[in-house]
C-alpha cells in the first residue's frame, strides 16, 4: 500500500476580520475587539475549505497533520479529510499558537505546509520554520503583500493537489512582508522583509511581493485625474478604491480621503470617507455605484487584496461595466506577466470580472489588459 504524503494546516481564524470594517487588519486584541463590534465575520475558514477541497479526491493518498478546532480540524472534518491534531490550542488564538502548531507540523515531516492568514500570520510561519519546509499561503487576510502567497484560494489547493502527484516539485525563495499596522491606519506604508520561506516553483499560480513608489508617476496620475473628473456623472456615487494611485481623483478635486481605505463621492463631493463594506453596500444597492481602482503594483490585484470592502455583493451590484481601472503605465509594466488579477471570495464572480479591462493611463489613454 502507497504510504501516504503528509501535508500541514494552520488557519488563523482571526485574518481578515478588519478587512470589510474597515480596520485594514486585525493586529492585537482592541482591533479585533473593535472588527467584532462593527459586525466583523471571520472569512479565512471559509478560503481555507475552499482550497483543501482539491485534495478531497485525493484523500486516499495524504494526511493533513494541523491544529485544533478552527486552527484546521474543523475543516478537515467537515471535507472528510484524513488528519491528526498535533497542537491543541487553548481558548483565543493568537501568533503564539501559530508559530508553535507550525513547529509541531514541521516536526511532523510533512512535504508542505498551507496556512490560510496574511502577512502577519507568514511571519509567524516564518519564525517557525525559516527556510526549513516548504510553505504556501492560503490568501486570507487584509495584508497580503508576501510573496509567499498563492494567487487565490484554489490556486493554493492546485499546488497541493499537484505535489500529490509528483515525486518532488522544486521550490524558489520568496519574500515575506509585513506592515507596520498602527502606521498603515494613519496611511504611511512602512514595510520591512522579515526573510524569505521556501514556496513550491509554480509561477502561475503564486502572487508576486507588491511593488510601488515609481518616480515618474506623477505627472501620469495628474493627466488622469482630470479626465476623470471631465467625465464624472451627476448623480452618481463613486467608490474610490485605496492607495495613491486611485486617491489621484480626491487629489484633484482637493478632498480629504484615506489613503488605505474606500471613500465615497458625489457631484465631485465627499460624502463618506473610509466606509465599511456595509456602508458602500447601502451605495450600492442604489443602482448608481461606480467603483475608480487601481491595481497593486507587482501583483495585479484589483480586488481581494487590501480593499474587502468591495465584497462579492457590492461588486455584483456594479457589475463589471461599472469598474473604471486606472495605473500609471510605470505600475502596469511592474505586474507579472501584464495580467490583472481578482480574488473576492465567490469563484463564481471571479470569472465573471475576468476578461479585458481598458485601463486609463492618462489623460484619454487606455491600455487593454487581461484579468485571469
Amino acid at each position: 500500500m502507497e504510504k501516504r504524503k503528509r501535508y500541514g494546516l494552520i488557519v488563523n481564524p482571526i485574518a481578515g476580520m478588519g478587512g470589510k470594517v474597515a480596520l485594514k487588519g486585525t493586529d492585537g486584541a482592541l482591533v479585533l475587539q473593535a472588527a467584532r463590534a462593527r459586525g466583523a465575520k471571520p472569512e479565512s475558514g471559509i478560503k481555507a475549505e475552499r482550497a483543501l477541497k482539491l485534495l478531497v479526491s485525493r484523500r486516499d493518498r495524504i494526511e493533513i497533520y494541523t491544529a485544533s478546532g478552527d486552527m484546521g480540524e474543523r475543516i478537515c472534518k467537515k471535507l472528510n479529510l484524513p488528519y491528526r491534531v498535533v497542537y491543541q490550542a487553548q481558548g483565543a488564538t493568537g501568533p503564539e499558537d501559530t508559530v508553535a502548531a507550525a513547529r509541531r507540523i514541521m516536526d511532523a515531516g510533512v512535504r508542505l505546509l498551507l496556512f490560510a492568514g496574511g502577512d502577519g500570520t507568514a511571519r509567524d510561519i516564518y519564525q517557525a520554520v525559516e527556510e526549513r519546509i516548504p510553505v504556501l499561503g492560503i490568501p486570507a487576510g487584509v495584508k497580503i503583500q508576501s510573496a509567499v502567497f498563492a494567487l487565490s484560494p484554489e490556486a493554493a489547493g492546485a499546488v497541493a493537489a499537484t505535489m500529490v502527484e509528483s515525486a518532488s516539485m522544486p521550490t524558489s525563495r520568496r519574500e515575506v512582508v509585513d506592515l507596520d499596522e498602527e502606521a498603515y491606519r494613519t496611511g504611511h506604508v512602512a514595510a520591512t522583509l522579515y526573510g524569505s520561506m521556501l514556496v513550491p516553483n509554480q509561477p502561475g499560480r503564486l502572487q508576486g511581493m507588491k511593488q510601488s513608489g515609481f518616480s515618474n508617476e506623477a505627472s501620469q496620475m495628474s493627466a488622469i485625474a482630470s479626465y476623470l473628473e471631465e467625465r464624472m456623472d451627476p448623480g452618481v456615487y463613486y467608490a474610490v478604491g485605496s492607495g495613491s494611485s486611485a486617491k489621484c481623483i480626491l487629489r484633484r478635486l482637493n478632498l480629504p480621503y484615506e489613503l488605505l481605505g474606500i471613500d465615497v463621492i458625489q457631484d465631485k463631493t465627499l460624502l463618506a470617507r473610509d466606509v465599511t463594506e456595509e456602508m458602500l453596500w447601502v451605495y450600492a444597492r442604489s443602482g448608481e455605484l461606480r467603483i475608480i481602482v487601481s491595481p497593486i503594483g507587482g501583483q495585479g490585484f484589483l480586488f481581494g487584496r487590501g480593499n474587502p470592502q468591495f465584497s462579492a455583493r457590492v461588486l455584483n451590484a456594479v457589475g463589471k461595466e461599472g469598474i473604471t481601472v486606472i495605473s500609471p503605465e510605470s505600475k502596469l509594466l511592474s505586474i507579472q506577466n501584464r495580467t490583472l488579477r481578482v480574488d473576492c471570495g465567490d469563484p463564481e464572480l471571479n470569472e465573471r470580472l475576468k476578461g479585458y479591462y481598458t485601463v486609463l493611463c492618462g489623460y484619454g489613454y487606455y491600455f487593454s489588459l487581461p484579468c485571469r
